[in-house]
């Protein structure tokens, strides 16, 4: 397809656009600010290919313009396939269609059949896919187009498959077998018939499952009736025996529990024994802990006491180091004050020298600048007016050298009278009065007048034809010296001389302020001169100079880093004092002296306490008859053990219990065995008929199966064609994804490097970008990129289908509405190359508010907006 002509009326904000004589190859920039209505000429396009010219929707109606009653009207004149044609439409007020086929042969349509013939045209030889696709519209950035959905390209990727087989897809066939394949399966799983047949087949497994069952629940019934009645019998002759072993261990487990309790009561009272002596002992160890503890207790007191007299020395001694150095310190800080108090009056001398200089040194800056501020100001009025620069030179000189060279032309063209006469004797020519034996210059209307007679030349029909030369020369001349209002060539170079000689001085007077000003502003200056002449009109500044000042505030650092010292030496040297050491050490040896008073007084009372109420011998003959009595019960608990040995109470309780579980159980079988009996006699009433119900359900069964493996076979031939096919088309999507990577790799190499590479889905969508080892997924690139890949994949789709395919068709031309907002300046160069070369095959436009992006592109052709919309 290409498109040759296009014009706009009355569609949204168009009032009128033509746009003709576009070339068949090349980039067209169609560039206009913003809400100019270039997306508009994209869509005015698709609507006159695709929309009906009765076509009232909602849509359509959007496009009259607002608050005018007319037609939204489109004209295009393109070739699409072998036929070229011109299509009109009027949509809304005064719809009508009108086509014009220009070739392979003429032929006009109207109407209906106008629609019908456009719509089989762009059916037959345009893919309306690919021109959606390669119509790039504005803030389109998906990259990922599914290549494999554009029947042209599918045709184009089988046109370069290396072994020749097609990749086009057997639509009907497909649909057929989906179809087929939708009768047996659903994305969930089977369908209607297939469902139903497996669960008929499902039903009759589970009756036959049930017949089975019941036919053999009436057997097993018989024969668990006979077994139960077997049992029952057997129980009833074990009976006697098992009450009387019941009975026998009932009283060997009587007596063996009574040896155990007997020999559980004397262990009682050997534990209070024991328990009894244990505290007879502690008593006779308790009192040795107390004797014990009145002995560490003096020890204590005493050692404590031993160190009184030293600890008090050395806090004496501490407490005279810290008075001394006290006083010390008082006299260092003071003496820092002091040097502090110096340092200040230092600075704010130094403050006052420093203003006074700096004052001194701007009143004499500025005043240097004021001078040089009027000399600008002269030379700036002298500069002032009309500027007569070269340019102007040297057109009063072209028109100079034109007027001279048109009048030596026509001197040696001209007619000439040569006058001669007497001496003395004059003439006028042109009211100038000429001596006689001159040669006059004859042109049309010269005038001669020779006393009272006049002559006046008038030229034939040739020489009077067009205009002077001279005339036109001279009047070229005189507008120009006009407009410089200078008389004449040598006043106009006086006056650029005079313009140059005064701007020189004015740059120079510029620079020497600047170098005077050292980069600072004018008006700062005047303002910090102010403030002062201010600060310093009522202060009386030391006589010193700015070095002195400087010295003295240097000797009063000094002398101040020097106090600052002393005070810290000081501070430091009472630093290990003030911790007090001596007086802590005193204090804690003070409070453990008090203790260890107390403790003895204390462990002394507790001594006679403990004396008063029983002496060392009452404590040794309580342990002695403490140990008697525990020794005593511990034979008898000795004896009641072995008792407790020979009857063995857990033996006899277990065998007692065994004799009543062996009793339980019998009775319980006669028991349980009268019940099944009963409950056995009622399922075997119930099962008749078991054997009629089995034989129906194997024939049902019988019947489902073979349907449903019917229906099975049919399903699996179809799934399996179905899968066939899936897996041919996969094959062959897999050969022809190599052409259209390669096509995309080969553009994109030039903008991303040499070592891009493209991940493709089973639809030719472009889903990552490696460039090296580094992979990026689509979804994870840059603004930029994305744009930048937008364009080259729909470049690549319309070279691929532009390969020379034999039936006449033409490349569908690339339209990108305002992109590249977001590519870098390096990558717009890269992108530029691109769309030169794209141009060479075929047309691409672009519809952009910054014709800049695009001034690199070779062979393009601009339209500014502007222009195109006549009548606005």
């Amino acid at each position: 397809m290409r498109i040759h002509s296009l014009s706009i009326e009355n569609f949204r904000g168009i009032e009128r656009l033509s746009l003709e004589g576009l070339p068949d190859t090349g980039v067209i920039v169609i560039h206009g600010d913003n809400e100019q209505g270039k997306s508009t000429i994209l869509d005015a396009l698709h609507a006159v290919l695709y929309e009906k010219h009765g076509g009232r929707s909602g849509k359509v109606r959007a496009w009259q313009p607002v608050g005018r009653d007319v037609s939204p009207t489109v004209s295009v004149t393109a070739t699409i396939g072998p036929v070229t044609f011109s299509i009109t439409k009027n949509w809304l007020k005064a719809p009508k269609v009108e086509l014009h086929i220009t070739a392979p042969q003429r032929d006009p349509f109207t109407g209906g059949p106008a629609e019908e013939k456009l719509a089989e045209i762009i059916s037959r030889y345009l893919d309306r896919d690919l021109a959606q696709t390669l119509f790039m519209r504005q803030g389109d950035l998906d990259a990922g187009i599914a290549a494999v959905g554009i029947s042209s390209v599918t045709r184009a990727l089988d046109g370069v498959s290396e072994d020749g087989d097609s990749g086009t897809e057997d639509t009907a066939l497909s649909a057929a077998v989906e179809k087929e394949y939708a009768r047996y399966f659903t994305t969930k799983g089977a369908a209607r018939e297939l469902r139903e047949a497996q669960r008929a087949y499902e039903d009759a497994v589970e009756e036959h499952a049930a017949a089975t069952h019941a036919q053999a629940e009436l057997t097993g019934h018989v024969d668990r009736h006979d077994k139960i009645t077997v049992r029952q019998e057997a129980a009833m002759a074990d009976l006697p025996s098992a009450e009387a072993d019941e009975k026998d261990h009932a009283d060997k487990a009587r007596l063996a529990a009574q040896a155990q309790e007997k020999a559980s009561a004397l262990r009682r009272d050997l534990h209070l024994a024991s328990e009894a002596l244990q505290r007879a002992e502690a008593a006779v160890t308790r009192r040795g802990e107390l004797n014990a503890a009145v002995a560490a207790a003096e020890s204590a007191l005493a050692a404590h006491t031993a160190g009184l007299a030293e600890a008090q020395e050395r806090q004496e001694l501490e407490k005279q180091q810290l008075e001394q150095l006290g006083a010390q310190l008082e006299r260092a800080q003071q003496a820092q004050e002091d040097a502090l108090e110096r340092l200040r009056a230092a600075r704010r001398a130094q403050r006052l020298v420093t203003d006074a200089s700096r004052r001194s040194t701007l009143s004499t800056q500025l005043s240097a600048v004021r001078e040089l501020s009027a000399k600008i100001t002269q030379a700036r009025a002298a500069t002032a007016g009309r500027v007569v620069d070269d340019a102007d030179v040297r057109a009063v000189e072209d028109a100079t050298s034109e007027l001279v060279l048109a009048q030596r032309l026509r001197a040696q063209a001209a007619a000439r009278l040569e006058i001669t006469g007497p001496a003395g004797t004059s003439l006028t020519v042109d009211g100038e009065t000429v001596a006689l034996d001159a040669s006059i210059e004859l042109s049309d209307g010269t005038e001669l007048v020779i006393g009272d007679i006049t002559a006046r030349y008038r030229a034939g029909h040739a020489e009077v034809s067009g205009v002077d030369p001279v005339v036109a020369a001279d009047k070229t001349l005189r507008d120009l010296l006009d407009r410089l209002d200078l008389p004449d060539l040598d006043a106009v170079r006086a006056a650029r001389d005079t313009h140059r000689r005064a701007t020189e001085d004015l740059a120079g007077l510029l620079r020497e302020r600047t170098t005077l000003l050292a980069g600072e502003d004018e008006d700062a200056l005047e303002a910090e001169l102010a403030r002062l002449v201010t600060d310093l009109a009522e202060v009386q500044v030391p006589e010193l100079d700015v070095a002195a000042a400087a010295l003295a505030v240097e000797e009063a650092e000094d002398a101040r880093e020097q106090a600052a010292a002393d005070v810290g030496r000081v501070d430091r040297e009472l630093t290990p004092w003030r911790e007090r050491r001596a007086e802590n050490t005193l204090t804690a040896l003070s409070v453990r002296i008090e203790e260890a008073e107390e403790r003895l007084h204390q462990a002394q009372e507790a001594v006679e306490s403990a004396a008063a109420d029983s002496d060392d011998a009452s404590l040794v003959q309580a342990v002695q008859s403490a140990t008697a009595a525990r020794d005593e019960v511990a034979e008898l608990c000795r004896l009641a053990d072995e008792e407790v040995v020979a009857a063995d109470p857990e033996l006899a309780a277990d065998l007692y219990r065994g004799a009543q579980a062996r009793l339980e159980s019998v009775r319980d079988i006669i028991v349980r065995s009268g019940e099944d009996l009963a409950e056995l006699k009622g399922y075997i009433r119930q099962a008749q008929g078991a054997a009629e119900r089995l034989d129906k359900a194997v024939s049902a069964l019988e019947a489902a199966e073979h349907r449903l493996d019917s229906v099975t076979r049919r399903a699996e031939a179809v799934k399996l064609l179905r899968e066939t096919l899936h897996r041919h088309r996969a094959e062959a999507r897999a050969r022809y994804a190599q052409p259209f990577a390669e096509q995309l790799t080969r553009l994109a190499r030039p903008v991303f490097g040499p070592d891009v590479e493209f991940g493709l889905s089973d639809q030719l969508q472009v889903t990552q970008r490696s460039i090296g080892a580094d992979t990026v997924p689509l979804a994870d690139l840059s603004g930029g990129a994305k744009e930048q890949l937008a364009i080259l994949t729909r470049f690549a789709i319309a070279q691929l289908t532009a390969l020379d395919t034999g039936d006449g068709q033409v490349p569908v031309p690339v339209i990108v509405d305002d992109a590249l907002g977001s590519t870098d300046p390096s990558r717009l160069q890269l992108m530029a190359t691109l769309f030169s070369r794209m141009g060479d095959a075929g047309q691409v436009i672009v519809l952009t508010c910054v014709p800049q992006r695009y001034e690199r592109v070779s062979g393009r052709t601009e339209y500014a907006i502007e222009e195109l919309k006549m009548g606005e």
